[in-house]
C-alpha cells in the first residue's frame, strides 16, 4: 500500500493550526496560572500524651493544633479553591509525626468512591489524601504516603524534584480512617524511624499535601501545583517547622522467612524442599542505606502475564520481585533517571535486574547479595552485588552493579554506572556509561548518555548513545530523539531488543481544553509521532509514522482514533508463526485503529481497541476488549480477551490471549488474588492464586499455589507453597 506521507503531513498541519487557533483565547485567559513560589507554612504542635490512631480525631490535642484548609484545584478547574473543605492539622511527639485530616463532602458518605483497599492500592480510582515529606528540605527528595477512606496504606520515595517515584518502597506506619455523614477523616502516625533526615535540633522540611475527590474527577493540593505535575513536585511544597528534638533511632530491620513449597512437574514426583532466609536493613547513615539478603526467595511473587509475540524483537517483562524493586529508580540510567518507566524506555536498559535469579521463565537459587544505596550530600549511590547459584547447566554468577548520579543546578544531575557479570568458567561482560538529566525553565527536559560494553571476543563496534529533548506544559508537548546502536553493543545485564540501528524520533501534541464552550470534555489531545531507524550504514529499515486524536471527558472517559503507518525492510525470513515466514522485501503497511475507556471508577467498567488493516503483505484484524466489575473495596473482577485474525500468503491464523484477574479483600490487611491467563499460542492455561495476610506492619503470611496446563487437560506442573516472614526493628 501506497503511503502518502507529505499529504499526511498537511492534513495534520490543517487541523493542528484550527485547534490552537480555536483554544489560544481560553489558554491566554490565564486561568492555569499559578504562583510555584507560594510560601506556604504549616506547624506542628508537641503533644505529650499518647495519639490513639483511630480515625476519631478526638484527643483535645487536635483541637490545639492550628488546621490549614486552603487547597488549589489543579483539575478540572485550574487554580480554583477545592470544591469541599478539607482541613489538615500535625501533631508529633518524640517517636511519632501524626497527620489528622478532615475531608468534608457535601454529598455525604453516599459521594465517597473507594474501590481498593490493598497495600499499595492504585490511587486513581479512589478518593484519596496525601502527604508528601521533603525530609531534607532539599526541594528534590521525599517520601509519600496516601490512604482512602477505608483506611488503606500507600507509601513512596520521591526524586529528583519529582522525576524518579519508587511505590515499591514500604514503611512501617499506621492509619486509620472514619466515613462520616459529612464526608470522611483520617488519622496517620508516621514513626520518625520510617523516614531519613538530618541530625538537627530544629527541623524544617519540606510538605505539601494532596487531595482526590474521585466523583468530580478533581485533585487539589495545599500549595499549589500546576499541570502537568503532580504532588512528587518536591519542589513546589510548602514549609513543615515546630518540630525539634526529634530522631530517627537505630533504623535496623531484620527480616527472617520460612518457605514451604510442594512442586510437581509432569512426568516427576513431588518435591518438598523447605528453605529459610533472611533480609536485612540497616540505616549506617542518615540518608543511606544497607539491604542484606541470604539465600533469597521469592516465593510470593506475582506471576509474569503472558504476552503472544507477532514482533520480530524479544518482550518486556516488568520486575515484580521486592528486593530488587526497592530503590531501584536510583540504578535507573539515562532518560529513566528522568522517572519514564523502563517500558517506555525499553531501547537500551543497561541494568534490567530480571537478568538475575531468572533463565528462560525459571528461578535461579540467589545465595545472597547486597545494596549500599541512599544520598550523600549532593550525590545519590547505589551499589549492589548478588551471587546467584550453578542451575541447570548454568554456571554459578556474580552480578554487581555502581552507580552515582551528582545533582546540579536546581533539579538535575549527572551520573556514571558500571556493571559487571562474572560467570564461573571465566566467562565476563562489563558495561560502562555516563548520562546527563537536565531540566531548564520548568518544562524543558534534556536526557543524554554515552555506553559501551565489554564482551570477550568482540571486535569494535559496542557503543550506544542517545539524546533526548522534551517540553511539556499545561498546552504543548514536543519531543525530539536520536539514538545510535552499534552492532556489537552487549549489555548482558541489560535489555536491548534491537542492535545495529540509527533511531531518529519526533512527537508533537497539543492539550487544548474547551472550557465552558463544551464542559463535558476536559481536553483535546491531537498528535503525531514519527519514528525513522535506519541500520549503521544508513539504510532505511523502519519508519513508522502515527496520527491520533484523542478526548478526555471531565469524568476520565477517553476516546482515541488513530492511523499508524509502516515501513519495514527485511534482509531475512521473519517466522512470525510455526511454518509461515514473511519473505525478505520491502513492505508498506497502515493500521487504523480506535480506542475506548470507560470511567473505571464505576462498578462496571470497559476498554475496547480494534484495528483493522494491512499487515506486512497481509491483513489484520485485531481486537482487545476488558471488562471490570468492582461493586465495592472488597471484591473486583477484572477480564480481558486479545484477539487477531491475521491473513498471510502462507496462510490464515489467529490467536487468543484471555486473562482473568480476581480480588478479594477481606481487611485492608488481607487479600485474595487470583491471576488465570489462557494463551493460543502455548496452547496453555496458568493459574496463580496468592493469599497475603499482612499480621503486623512489613510482617506477612503468603499461601500461594500455581499451575500450568495444556488445554487438553495435563497438569505441567503445580506447586503450593506457604511463605511466613516476620519483622524485628531495633
Amino acid at each position: 500500500m501506497k503511503v502518502d506521507w507529505p499529504l499526511n503531513w498537511m492534513r495534520l498541519t490543517l487541523v493542528l493550526v484550527t485547534i490552537l487557533t480555536v483554544t489560544l483565547s481560553e489558554v491566554n485567559a490565564g486561568s492555569e496560572l499559578l504562583n510555584p513560589e507560594l510560601n506556604r507554612q504549616i506547624s506542628a504542635t508537641r503533644v505529650k500524651t499518647d495519639v490513639v490512631i483511630n480515625g476519631e480525631l478526638d484527643e483535645p490535642a487536635w483541637q490545639r493544633a492550628k488546621p490549614v484548609s486552603n487547597f488549589t484545584q489543579q483539575e478540572p478547574f485550574i487554580g480554583e479553591p477545592v470544591s469541599e473543605r478539607t482541613e489538615v492539622r500535625l501533631l508529633y511527639d518524640d517517636h511519632n509525626l501524626y497527620v489528622g485530616v478532615y475531608c468534608f463532602d457535601s454529598a455525604g458518605k453516599e459521594g465517597l468512591v473507594v474501590n481498593d483497599v490493598r497495600r499499595d492500592f492504585p490511587p486513581s480510582e479512589n478518593d484519596v489524601f496525601s502527604i508528601l515529606l521533603d525530609t531534607f528540605n532539599d526541594n528534590r527528595n521525599g517520601f509519600v504516603f496516601s490512604t482512602n477512606p477505608k483506611g488503606a496504606k500507600r507509601d513512596g520515595q520521591v526524586g529528583g524534584d519529582g522525576t524518579t517515584t519508587n511505590f515499591d518502597w514500604d514503611a512501617s506506619w499506621e492509619v486509620n480512617s472514619k466515613i462520616t455523614e459529612q464526608g470522611w477523616q483520617t488519622e496517620i502516625a508516621i514513626p520518625f524511624k520510617s523516614l531519613r533526615f538530618r541530625k538537627d535540633d530544629n527541623q524544617v522540611w519540606g510538605v505539601n499535601f494532596l487531595r482526590q475527590i474521585r466523583r468530580k474527577n478533581e485533585r487539589a493540593h495545599w500549595s499549589p501545583i500546576p499541570v502537568p505535575f503532580h504532588l512528587n513536585r518536591v519542589s513546589m511544597a510548602g514549609s513543615l517547622d515546630g518540630m525539634s528534638g526529634v530522631r530517627q533511632g537505630r533504623n535496623l530491620y531484620l527480616k527472617p522467612y520460612l518457605s514451604t513449597p510442594l512442586v510437581r512437574r509432569q512426568g516427576d514426583d513431588v518435591d518438598f524442599v523447605p528453605d529459610v532466609g533472611m533480609d536485612v536493613k540497616y540505616g549506617v547513615a542518615s540518608g543511606m542505606t544497607l539491604d542484606l539478603t541470604v539465600n533469597t526467595d521469592f516465593a510470593q511473587v506475582e506471576a509474569d502475564e503472558r504476552q503472544i509475540n507477532l514482533t520480530r524483537f524479544s518482550l518486556f517483562f516488568p520486575e515484580k520481585r521486592e528486593f530488587f524493586l526497592e530503590n531501584a529508580p536510583i540504578f535507573h540510567f539515562g532518560k529513566n533517571a528522568r522517572g519514564w518507566s523502563l517500558a517506555e524506555g525499553r531501547e537500551v536498559i543497561p541494568f534490567f535486574s530480571r537478568r538475575i535469579g531468572i533463565s528462560d521463565g525459571q528461578q535461579v537459587p540467589i545465595l545472597g547479595g547486597a545494596r549500599l544505596s541512599g544520598r550523600v550530600g549532593k550525590y545519590r549511590l547505589g551499589v549492589l552485588t548478588m551471587q546467584s547459584d550453578e542451575f541447570k547447566g548454568t554456571a554459578a554468577t556474580n552480578f554487581s552493579v555502581a552507580r552515582v548520579r551528582r545533582d546540579i543546578l536546581r533539579n538535575s544531575d549527572i551520573g556514571a554506572i558500571f556493571i559487571n557479570k562474572e560467570v564461573g568458567g571465566g566467562h565476563f561482560n562489563r558495561t560502562y556509561g555516563i548520562d546527563a538529566n537536565v531540566k531548564l525553565l520548568t518544562y524543558l527536559d534534556i536526557s543524554s548518555f554515552l555506553l559501551k560494553t565489554d564482551t570477550p571476543g568482540a571486535s569494535g563496534g559496542e557503543i550506544a548513545a542517545d539524546i533526548s529533548l522534551g517540553w511539556r506544559d499545561r498546552f504543548w508537548e514536543t519531543e525530539a530523539q536520536y539514538l545510535t546502536i552499534e552492532d556489537n553493543f552487549n549489555p548482558e545485564v541489560g535489555f536491548v531488543p534491537r542492535r545495529g540501528i540509527k533511531k531518529s524520533r519526533g512527537r508533537f501534541s497539543i492539550h487544548p481544553r474547551p472550557g465552558e464552550t463544551m464542559p463535558w470534555i476536559r481536553e483535546f489531545r491531537p498528535s503525531v509521532e514519527v519514528d525513522h531507524i535506519t541500520n549503521q550504514d544508513n539504510l532505511l529499515v523502519t519508519r513508522n509514522l502515527e496520527m491520533g486524536w484523542a478526548i478526555e471527558f471531565q469524568n476520565s472517559t477517553t476516546i482515541w482514533i488513530g492511523r499508524e503507518a509502516h515501513f519495514e525492510r527485511l534482509d531475512k525470513p521473519f517466522p512470525i508463526q510455526l511454518n509461515r515466514d514473511i519473505p525478505i522485501g520491502d513492505y508498506n503497511f497502515s493500521e487504523y485503529r480506535v480506542y475506548f475507556g470507560s470511567d473505571r471508577s464505576r462498578m462496571f467498567s470497559t476498554e475496547l481497541r480494534v484495528g483493522r488493516g494491512d499487515f506486512w503483505n497481509g491483513e489484520r484484524n485485531a481486537y482487545e476488549m476488558r471488562f471490570l466489575f468492582q461493586p465495592g473495596y472488597y471484591f473486583a473482577a477484572d477480564i480481558s480477551w486479545n484477539h487477531d485474525d491475521i491473513t498471510l500468503p502462507s496462510g490464515e491464523f489467529d490467536t487468543d490471549f484471555v486473562t482473568t484477574r480476581l480480588r478479594y479483600s477481606f481487611s485492608t490487611r488481607m487479600f485474595l488474588n487470583a491471576l488465570m491467563q489462557y494463551n493460543s499460542a502455548l496452547r496453555e492455561i496458568s493459574s496463580n492464586v496468592r493469599l497475603n495476610f499482612i499480621y503486623k506492619p512489613l510482617s506477612n503470611f503468603f499461601l500461594v499455589y500455581n499451575e500450568r496446563r495444556s488445554t487438553t487437560g495435563n497438569v505441567l506442573e503445580r506447586a503450593l507453597i506457604a511463605k511466613l516472614t516476620y519483622l524485628f526493628t531495633f
